[in-house]
């Protein structure tokens, strides 16, 4: 659990020939942030975004599809080798959309996760016009990776495409399991995830509290993409996927808490994002939900 720029943590993998090129997938309309900025994504296919609740695309765009064409440069991405990933977004007659709207301070919302949960981005595409989005990046682990694009298309609801794509290399995949204790040290501060049991479509609050080594509560949080923190939530099978963002935006800590509810029992990846003193921390958890 190191502290990194605006990636979440690292590790190892396997090798296939699979790469982004020329492969497109149509984003999934989803309902505006509300209440406690719970945006919650059920992911049935690859390379398919669906969602929970009644979002629908309205304006200009209300019987347009959004299509994202996902390419990369190289094809064959590799482990550790620096790689840029182009996005291309279309409506469904193939003409750019160009125009979005900042969530949270960027255009464009990034998250690649690999298949066994343990590496996660968060990365912000720059938008270069015309519909395209780019970033560079490094995978550290090979391995198969899910990639979860949000972004808000101007006259459109919130917008979320996923896609699937294979770092080449030597893969060796991490078993999954629901942490016994829920604090752990993030350099130098230590980060606790305080919860209710978990069941299937209950709400429950989610508080995370940190302090610092000598034990001092944290009280001077810093915004994070203007908000006193972020949380990404992620099924084991990678199907369900949530993006929360803090009931109150602006606390400083020691407490950040959230509201958010789980579709389907089994076990997700928790990772929490502060910045303090300059610096971003990442904190992962693994829960189990119950039926």
């Amino acid at each position: 659990m190191n502290r990194e720029p605006e990636h979440g943590n690292s590790h190892h993998s396997h090798s296939e020939h699979e790469n982004l090129t020329g492969v497109s997938s149509d984003a999934g309309d989803t309902a505006h942030d509300t209440g406690a900025h719970n945006q919650h994504h059920n992911m049935p296919h690859a390379g398919h975004a669906g969602h929970h609740g009644n979002g629908q695309l309205s304006g200009e765009l209300n019987s347009a599809k959004i299509k994202v064409e996902w390419t990369s440069n190289p094809e064959t991405i590799k482990s550790n080798q620096e790689t840029d990933i182009y996005l291309d977004i279309t409506d469904a007659s193939g003409k750019a959309v160009e125009v979005f709207s900042a969530v949270h301070e960027k255009e464009m919302h990034l998250l690649a996760i690999k298949r066994d949960l343990s590496v996660f981005q968060h990365l912000h595409p720059d938008y270069l016009g015309k519909g395209r989005f780019q970033i560079k990046t490094t995978f550290p682990k090979a391995g198969r990776y899910k990639l979860y694009a949000d972004f808000l298309p101007e006259g459109a609801n919130q917008q979320l495409a996923s896609h699937e794509l294979v770092v080449t290399g030597q893969e060796s995949n991490e078993v999954v399991n629901a942490d016994k204790v829920l604090k752990k040290n993030v350099d130098d501060l230590d980060i606790e995830l305080i919860l209710p049991e978990a069941r299937v479509d209950e709400q429950i609050k989610l508080i995370f509290t940190l302090s610092d080594q000598a034990g001092e509560p944290v009280t001077e949080l810093e915004p994070y993409l203007g908000s006193a923190g972020h949380v990404v939530i992620v099924s084991e099978d990678m199907e369900e996927f949530l993006h929360v963002h803090p009931a109150d935006e602006n606390t400083k800590g020691p407490k950040v808490e959230y509201m958010t509810s789980f579709p389907r029992k089994g076990l997700y990846k928790i990772w929490g994002q502060f910045k303090y003193k300059g610096k971003l921390y990442t904190v992962p958890f693994v829960i189990e939900v119950q039926e």
